[in-house]
């Protein structure tokens, strides 16, 4: 949660979902009905608007700049929060924050080349982490996790602070619905 009532999200884990039907469960197991009220194909973010979720917001904040690349060296440490093929209990981890790349590769449904900033760490990410945060010593947000390396899944890759605030900054307030498009299902 970065603003009051509003969740983000890694837009692939909405698309294609109705009006009400994505549920935010929170660790004591509460469940709460949403809306996307915000949804970014090439960024690869969406926001829901959660009405009456009891949660704290945490500050999203641009990713650490490395002042000088030192190999070996990690940019950061953080912390992954999610639920890691559907884990009913949170699972918190420590990840090295190794690398800040400027990548660019096709949007949600492969339509266009897209350029984001994303950040490289290390740490399992199996399934069911899109969308968790990277939360920093200080508990500011610096990243979304959204994908893992496809030959070595003990490297993942989260969208860096910046990118998801081009989308967030617009829907701290937004409560309506907005379409989510189609399911990919490629991914």
């Amino acid at each position: 949660m970065y603003a009051p009532q509003r969740v983000v999200t890694a837009a692939h884990v909405v698309a294609g979902a109705v009006p009400v039907s994505p549920v935010i469960t929170t660790a004591d197991g509460e469940q709460y009905e949403g809306q996307v009220v915000a949804f970014d194909p090439d960024a690869d973010v969406a926001v829901l608007y959660v009405p009456k979720l009891p949660a704290p917001a945490l500050r999203i904040t641009a990713a650490p700049k490395p002042l000088l690349r030192i190999p070996g060296l990690s940019l950061a440490d953080a912390r992954m929060l999610g639920y890691p093929k559907g884990a009913e209990q949170l699972v918190t981890q420590p990840v090295e924050i190794e690398q800040r790349i400027e990548a660019e590769g096709p949007n949600l449904y492969k339509e266009r080349n897209v350029t984001r900033v994303v950040l490289g760490f290390s740490a399992d990410t199996d399934a069911g982490l899109s969308g968790a945060p990277l939360i920093l010593e200080g508990g500011e947000v610096a990243g979304m996790v959204f994908a893992s390396a496809i030959e070595h899944p003990e490297e993942g890759y989260a969208l860096a602070g910046e990118e998801i605030l081009a989308v967030t900054d617009g829907a701290a307030k937004a409560t309506k619905h907005v379409s989510t498009q189609r399911c990919d299902e490629d991914g």
